[in-house]
C-alpha cells in the first residue's frame, strides 16, 4: 500500500510540473482572440528571430499556431513577419514581450507541431533588470538564443551574451538558469537590423 501511495504521490508531482512546461505534443489551438483585453504595451524593442533555409508557409504556420496556443485570454505574442528571400524570414514584434514568452516562441519555431523543416534559427534581445531567467550578470546584455542541434531534451532554450557566457534556459521547474563552463555556440552578431526592414513589407500575425 505504501509503495502504492508513494507511486501515486510521484506521477501527480509530474503532472503538476508538466503543466508549467510547454509541449508541442499537447496543444489546444484556438483560434478566437480576447475581445476585451487590451493590446500589449506598443514600444521599441529589439527583440528578433531570423530564420534560414524554411518556406514562408511554413513559418507562418507555425507561428499562426504559437499565437492560437498562447493568446486565447489575452496577447501575449504579436509576430511582425518580413520575408526577405524565398527562405529567410526575419520575425519581429511590434509590441513587447516577456523575456519568458520570446524564449518560449524561440523554442517552438524549432519544435513545431506537425511542421517538418530543417532551418537556421537563431534570436537575439537586449535582457532588462527583473527578467524571467536571466542572472544578474546578464542584466542589460545583448544576448543570442540557438538550440543546438543534438538537443533532444526539446523544452528548453541555449543563450550566450555578447561577453561569451553561456547560459542554459530549461522550462521545467528547478532547471531554469543553468550556467554552462563556455560550453555551446559562440556570439555572432546578427545580420539584419531592426532598421533596415522597417520600411519594408511586413505580415502581422496575432
Amino acid at each position: 500500500m505504501k509503495i502504492l501511495l508513494v507511486l501515486l504521490g510521484l506521477i501527480v508531482v509530474a503532472l503538476i510540473i508538466k503543466s508549467f512546461v510547454p509541449s508541442n505534443k499537447n496543444t489546444s489551438y484556438n483560434a478566437s482572440r480576447p475581445k476585451r483585453s487590451p493590446m500589449p504595451p506598443k514600444s521599441d524593442n529589439d527583440k528578433i528571430v531570423i530564420v534560414r533555409g524554411a518556406p514562408y508557409t511554413d513559418i507562418k504556420k507555425a507561428v499562426k499556431q504559437f499565437c492560437d496556443i498562447y493568446n486565447k485570454d489575452d496577447y501575449s505574442l504579436i509576430a511582425s513577419l518580413t520575408k526577405i528571400s524565398d527562405r529567410d524570414i526575419v520575425i519581429t514584434f511590434p509590441y513587447d514581450l516577456t523575456f519568458d514568452m520570446f524564449c518560449f516562441f524561440v523554442n517552438y519555431m524549432y519544435y513545431p507541431n506537425g511542421i517538418n523543416y530543417k532551418a537556421d534559427i537563431k534570436a537575439w534581445a537586449t535582457t532588462k533588470p527583473g527578467d524571467v531567467w536571466i542572472a544578474p550578470n546578464l542584466a542589460g546584455k545583448k544576448v543570442m538564443l540557438y538550440i543546438p542541434p543534438e538537443d533532444k531534451e526539446y523544452d528548453n532554450v541555449y543563450l550566450v551574451s555578447n561577453e561569451n557566457i553561456h547560459y542554459k534556459l530549461g522550462f521545467a521547474v528547478g532547471e531554469e538558469t543553468q550556467p554552462l563552463s563556455g560550453s555551446g555556440e559562440k556570439y555572432i552578431e546578427q545580420t539584419v537590423q531592426i532598421e533596415e526592414i522597417k520600411n519594408k513589407a511586413a505580415e502581422i500575425i496575432q
